[in-house]
């Protein structure tokens, strides 16, 4: 996911530094990557303390690691989920997406081993709620990256789909 947000910036003629973090090596273990995205060059590279953007495919995560509000009226906060969480009343986030990510997922037939895969879909749902980027540069970036891997076609519908179905909410 942070791959193919990293690359369409580029694509968007955007400077960016990725940096994953990544805890124990197993598939489901949670993962945070702090990317900066500017118009004009990155010279710090380290994890970001106090993020603009937050984007979670597992909304029981954001209460865990961020236990107070960062936002200030500012940023976007983008989840995976049918339904507002209430722990969630503590942030104040300019704008606040809410899409069932992994919903859309299953039936666009992209589940591996019997799991929802759910990252490069999130994008749209993050692109829907920031601005931050334009569809096409993610859309490039997902060809890019995949090349003519199966999910390709599947991961483009699902990526449309989020972005059209997110529930934006301003503050």
């Amino acid at each position: 996911m942070g791959t193919i947000l990293a690359y369409a910036a580029t694509y968007d003629g955007k400077y960016v530094v990725s940096i994953p973090k990544y805890g124990a090596e197993r598939r489901g273990a949670p993962v945070q990557n702090s990317i900066k995205i500017d118009d004009k060059p990155i010279k710090r590279h380290a994890q970001i303390e106090n993020a603009d953007d937050i984007v979670s495919l597992d909304s029981s995560l954001v209460p865990r690691f961020f236990k107070e509000d960062l936002f200030d009226g500012k940023g976007t906060l983008t989840l995976n989920a049918s339904e507002y969480p209430s722990a969630y009343d503590i942030y104040t986030p300019e704008k606040f997406g809410l899409c069932n990510v992994q919903e859309i997922t299953q039936s666009e037939g992209l589940v591996k081993s019997g799991s929802a895969m759910t990252g490069i879909p999130m994008l749209g749902a993050y692109l829907a709620t920031s601005d931050a980027l334009t569809m096409d540069a993610l859309h490039y970036a997902i060809d890019q990256v995949f090349g003519k891997n199966k999910y390709l076609e599947a991961n483009h519908k699902a990526v449309d789909r989020t972005y059209r179905e997110t529930k934006v909410r301003r503050r």
